[in-house]
């Protein structure tokens, strides 16, 4: 019975040491679209300085979203796509504060081909039915009347 008293009494005294030692971490959403507004799905979203325990990059999903978990700190996000002007920005992230940044890319002129992937149910897909125009022989056809003998 006293173990398990002392026990008690010792994790009750290391457990808010330990939580208050861990840095608690905030979602950061990174929405990237386009001038319009469509989105740009596969950017390469960096951060620097990257979180241990993340990857090098962080691709956009179709909806043109990315989400990590960030202890507090300032962060450079830089974001690059196919056919569009990189865009670099510092985003500062504070202990338990989720966060959304929207990334407005803007189109290179004269860069490599920006392909839009996006499906719209409410376009018809598929061939038109095709038109036929029978063809009639010239002797069927009037003559067009000639206006250069007459006066006006």
């Amino acid at each position: 019975m006293a173990a398990a008293r002392i026990a008690a009494v010792f994790l009750t005294a290391i457990l808010p040491l330990t939580s208050a030692q861990q840095p608690s971490e905030s979602q950061l959403t990174v929405q990237v679209v386009d001038r319009t507004g469509a989105f740009v799905s596969g950017a390469r979203i960096a951060i620097n300085p990257l979180p241990a325990s993340s990857r090098s990059f962080l691709a956009a999903n179709s909806q043109g979203l990315a989400t990590i978990g960030l202890p507090s700190g300032r962060y450079t996000l830089s974001i690059a796509a196919s056919g569009f002007a990189d865009w670099t920005r510092q985003v500062e992230v504070q202990s338990g504060a989720d966060r959304t940044i929207t990334a407005t890319l803007e189109v290179v002129s004269g860069g490599d081909p920006v392909i839009v992937d996006s499906y719209a149910p409410d376009i018809p897909c598929g061939t038109p039915e095709p038109v036929f125009i029978p063809l009639q022989p010239v002797s069927n056809l009037a003559p067009l009347p000639s206006h250069g003998s007459q006066k006006r």
